[in-house]
């Protein structure tokens, strides 16, 4: 995430050197990066953060669970996410809620930017009621649709890591979030990020098919729907472009800056 005033990283599951490579395809260096907030502590998600901190000088913000459960915890210059005190960071204020994930504690965040909030959860075992209150004047959602159920059912992993994956501790399905869609997405949404799709329980146009069907069926054709991959940076998302013409002008005359959301 970036805009004139600073750029964020939310986890950092690549290698150091993968994440400064895609950094560069989008023109960012990573002695840019003026922090890195952490959602949990798997591997997916913190691999290279250790050694991409240590090695630019950048702070990483997490949990206490998660510095608890890190091993890289001691090795980096840390900050903690207090319980219910929001950060202001690069002209970002960020807000950290707790999400059903089979780690010591795992959490989205609620990102306010000077044009318009951002929803962030990946790895969800299930959509709560306060994660549907949180996104309901969300602008962008970045969101989980992990794996399609039938592919999950005949998937080749063990039935325990299956029961796992489809638990309230595992992940948010095609289908899960087709629901959330249609019965809780709010008007104020324009964007949907589908993050953390499976390579082997999921096919990126069977997750985008279901989200969009249950968008027709809302009557929500106007949300826009973009597809991640764990193979290269997603397009970026520029939130100014649903700003009202009004705000725009305002924007252009008083702060022009850019936001925007890569995955």
């Amino acid at each position: 995430m970036s805009h004139k005033r600073g750029k964020v990283l939310i986890d950092l599951g690549l290698s150091c050197r993968e994440v400064s490579r895609r950094l560069a395809q989008v023109e960012v260096t990573p002695d840019s990066i003026d922090a890195i907030l952490l959602t949990h502590a798997h591997g997916d998600h913190t691999r290279g953060a250790g050694v991409f901190a240590r090695r630019h000088g950048v702070p990483v913000y997490a949990t206490e669970a998660l510095w608890d459960e890190w091993h890289s915890a001691g090795q980096v210059e840390g900050m903690t996410l207090e319980p219910n005190e929001s950060l202001s960071l690069a002209g970002f204020c960020f807000s950290h809620f707790e999400i059903p994930h089979d780690a010591s504690e795992t959490c989205g965040f609620r990102i306010e930017t000077p044009e318009g909030i951002i929803g962030y959860a990946t790895d969800i075992g299930a959509l709560t009621p306060l994660m549907i209150e949180l996104f309901q004047d969300c602008r962008v959602l970045v969101i989980e649709s992990n794996h399609a159920a039938e592919l999950l059912r005949v998937s080749p992993y063990a039935r325990a890591t299956r029961a796992r994956i489809a638990g309230v501790g595992g992940h948010l399905s095609n289908e899960s979030l087709a629901t959330f869609v249609r019965d809780h997405l709010g008007v104020t949404v324009k964007c949907l990020v589908l993050a953390h799709l499976s390579r082997v329980n999921n096919v990126p146009e069977l997750a985008e098919m279901s989200c969009r069907e249950a968008l027709v069926t809302s009557g929500r054709e106007d949300v826009e729907v973009i597809l991640t991959s764990q193979e290269h940076v997603a397009r970026t998302v520029d939130l100014s472009v649903w700003l009202p013409e009004t705000a725009m002008r305002a924007r252009q005359e008083n702060l022009p800056f850019l936001d925007r959301v890569e995955h």
